[in-house]
Order: structure tokens, then sequence, then C-alpha cells
């Protein structure tokens, strides 16, 4: 009987660590449903997602043709008016020698006829005289209008674009600092790369925009204007374009050096944030007037127009008619001109990143990367797209950089204090080169912010 309950007992205890080990698989299984359940709800997402932007690339294709076509027509049309114009010039000319000759022949028949010797010398005379004075000649050769010559009938894939596969877990990103640059502003809080090795660099409480001539050894100083910048872009034509907290934008000329307000109005509110997309179009962050940016106390918008002003798509509210922003701080888009917000929420910095569809919603919010650390709030202070849009943002207070995705997945953080020895990283530019360029904070109005080159692979 001793052994009959031992043998129950250790059955029972096998027995129960059967349940456990069940148990345990149960959860398992659980977590692994659930984490099928998010691939498939991201790849579901990420699915529209490129399915839009292959839809899209199609109506820009579309709109291309579309253009181009016109431009032709319009060529040929021109063409054909100068030619009808020059065949037409040609026949009047033509009647009218017609109409000379015709009457020359009828007085050299008149003087033939009347066997008056005056008449005849009379008649000679002023036909020696015509013919000298005259050319008879007609141009009947023209230049033929042009043949049309249709392109390659095959769309190849590159044009439209193709379908890679992606792995954005094994993305590798390599970044090599180049030179470092110290400024005389405290902070480099906006900064604009030229394309002929100068920058644009400006601190909004120091009153200062300065143009930098980048060298091999050091930055040189072009020029300096006494203004506060709160937000600039390259326009395509060179020129400066600048938001100085003020209901108009600004453009500083670069070839006279003067700077004018321009038709970008957002009157009676005033303007933040400021960027340019690919196809022209002008983003300004906007809020209400008054002297600071907290608490909020009016509309905080993102505003779309064309290069006449005209506002075209006002980002407002969310289906729900709930505020998308509290403060639009920084903006960027994509090649694809989807558009990505820096909103930041309070007075302590703490922020997001805000992606917009091409109507007037949001797509995805980005507040941060939890799996690396759930206790560290997102402070963004500058954003930026790379040319395999990537974005790429600065979270100065924690000497971070970001890489999201298209999607809103966070592909990267950066220690850059850490791993670049840079720190503070606040103002972000890509130059021609692909080179990238950091603008910092000092933390200390006595201290100098630097600018650092930084050569980076895998984006």
């Amino acid at each position: 009987m001793i052994e009959l309950a031992k043998g129950y007992e250790l059955t029972m205890k096998t027995v129960k660590h059967f349940n456990c080990e069940i148990d345990q698989k149960l959860v398992q299984n659980v977590k692994v449903l659930t984490d099928l359940g998010i691939f498939k709800s991201s790849e579901d997402s990420k699915y529209e997602f490129e399915k839009q932007k292959i839809l899209s690339r199609e109506k820009d294709l579309k709109e291309e043709v579309e253009k181009h076509t016109k431009r032709l027509l319009k060529e040929l049309d021109q063409k054909k008016e100068i030619l009808m114009k020059s065949v037409s010039d040609a026949g009047n000319r033509s009647e009218k020698i017609n109409k000379d000759l015709d009457f020359r022949k009828k007085n050299l028949s008149h003087a033939l006829n009347s066997n008056n010797a005056n008449q005849v010398f009379s008649i000679h005379l002023e036909e020696k005289t015509s013919r000298n004075q005259n050319k008879e000649h007609v141009k009947t050769t023209f230049n033929k209008l042009p043949k049309f010559v249709p392109g390659k009938q095959v769309v190849q894939d590159f044009y439209l674009g193709s379908l890679v596969e992606t792995d954005d877990d094994k993305m590798q990103f390599e970044f090599k600092v180049i030179k470092q640059y110290k400024t005389k502003l405290s902070i480099v809080e906006n900064l604009v790369c030229c394309g002929d090795s100068s920058m644009w660099i400006s601190r909004f409480y120091g009153h200062k925009l300065q143009k930098m001539k980048v060298t091999n050894e050091s930055l040189h100083k072009m020029h300096t204007f006494d203004i506060d910048i709160y937000n600039m872009l390259l326009l395509p034509s060179g020129d400066l374009l600048l938001s100085t907290s003020e209901s108009n934008l600004k453009i500083l000329s670069c070839s006279t050096n003067k700077m004018e307000s321009t038709k970008f109005s957002v009157n009676p509110l005033i303007t933040l944030a400021v960027h340019v997309t690919s196809d022209n179009k002008i983003l300004v962050g906007v809020r209400e007037n008054q002297p600071t940016g907290f608490p909020v106390s009016g509309p905080r918008k993102v505003i779309m127009m064309n290069m006449d002003g005209k506002k075209e798509i006002v980002y407002h509210t969310d289906n729900k008619g709930k505020p998308i922003f509290t403060l639009p701080y920084r903006i960027t888009a994509d090649n694809d001109n989807n558009i990505y917000v820096i909103d930041l929420l309070n007075e302590d910095w703490a922020g997001r990143i805000v992606a917009l569809d091409k109507t007037n919603g949001g797509r995805w919010i980005y507040s941060g990367n939890t799996d690396i650390n759930k206790k560290q709030t997102l402070k963004p202070a500058n954003l930026v797209a790379t040319k395999s849009d990537n974005i790429i943002i600065t979270d100065s207070k924690h000497n971070m950089i970001h890489i999201l995705n298209t999607s809103g997945q966070c592909i990267l953080n950066l220690n850059t204090k850490d791993q670049l020895n840079i720190k503070l990283p606040y103002s972000l530019d890509i130059d021609d080169t692909g080179t990238l360029y950091i603008g910092c904070d000092t933390n200390n109005l006595l201290d100098k912010g630097k600018i650092y080159t930084v050569q980076v692979s895998g984006f």
C-alpha cells in the first residue's frame, strides 16, 4: 500500500508538471497568436500603403504624360502657325506681283500699239526702273512640320517602379563622422545646405541668420542678417524662404541678398514650420497669434499652398473632428510627397511624429521606441527625409537619432553621444552628395554650437 501511495504521489506530481507545461505552452501560443495578429495587421496596413503608392505613382506618370503631350501639341501648333503664316505671306506676295505684272504688261502693250515715239521711250524708262526696283522672286520652299517619333511603347519597370523585398529588422546603417565645425551660435537651430559648398544657419532668440562657406578646415562667414528665424528652406530658385513667426513668409533673394515679404500668407495666424515638397507645394505649420506656443488657445494646422500662394489642403482635424496637432514644429516630406510633422505636446518638448495622408488626415503616429526605452519620452527637435524615404529624427534632449520607415516603424535608435561623440544633435539636412549635416545645441548660451558632417550608408 505504501508503494502504491508513493506511486500515486509521483504520478500526481508528474501530471501537475504536465499541466504546468501545457499552461506555459498555452501562454506561449496565445503570444504567438497575438504576434501573428499584429504582424497580419501590420502587413495589411503596409499592403494598403504600398498599393496607394503604386496608384499614386501611376497617377503621377499619367499627369507627366499628359503634361508632355500638351507641350508637344502646343509646340506643334506653334510650328504650324508659323509655317502657315509664311505660306500665306508668300501667297499674298505672289498675288501682288501678279497684279503688278498685269499692270505693266498693259502699259507695254498700249505703248507698242500707239506708234508714239515719246510714249515708247517713256514706258521703256519706266519699265527699266521698275525692273531694277522690284524683286519678283517668291519663296516656295519652307521648313516642313516636324515628324513625331513615338518613344518606346513598353514602359520599363524602373520607370514606374518595382517591388523590392526588404527586411527592416536586418537593415544595417553605418555612421562615420567626417568633419566638425564650430559656429558662433549657442545652438544651430536651423541648418540648410546649398549646392555651392555653403549653408545657412540660424538661431531664433539669437536674432541671427548667417550664410557660411564650408571648407575642409573651417566655416567662413559670408553674410549675416539680424532677424529671428523660426524655420527656413531653400527654394528651387536658390532663394531662401523664411518663417519668422509672422503671418507672411519672407523670402531672401540669393542674387540681391534683399529680404521681402511674400504672397504666402496665413493671416490672422502666424507661421511656424515651413517645407517645400518635390512637386513644389509649400507646407506651413501655423498657430494662433500669441506670445508663446503654450498653452494652446487656438487652431493649430498644417497648410499646403501652391506657388501662387493659394491654399490647397488644410490639415486640422481628423475623421472624428479632433485636432491633429498641438504645435506643428517641423515638417518634411519624402519622394512620394508623404508629409511628416513634428508635433510638440508641451513646454517640456515632449512630442511625436505625425504622418499625414494626401487628403486631410493622419496615417500613423510615432511617439518613441518603447522597445528600447519605455521610460524615455520622445523630445523631437528636427527631421529630414532621405532619398530612400527613411525619416531621420533628432532628439537633442536625449542625444538620440531615430530612423523610421514610411510605415512608422523605428528601424534604428542611435545614441550620438556614445557612438559618434556628437552631443545634443538638433538641426538636420542632407546635401546633394548624400552627406548628413547635424547642427548641435550646447545648453549654454556662452558655448558655441557645432556642426558635424556625417557619411551614412544604409539608407
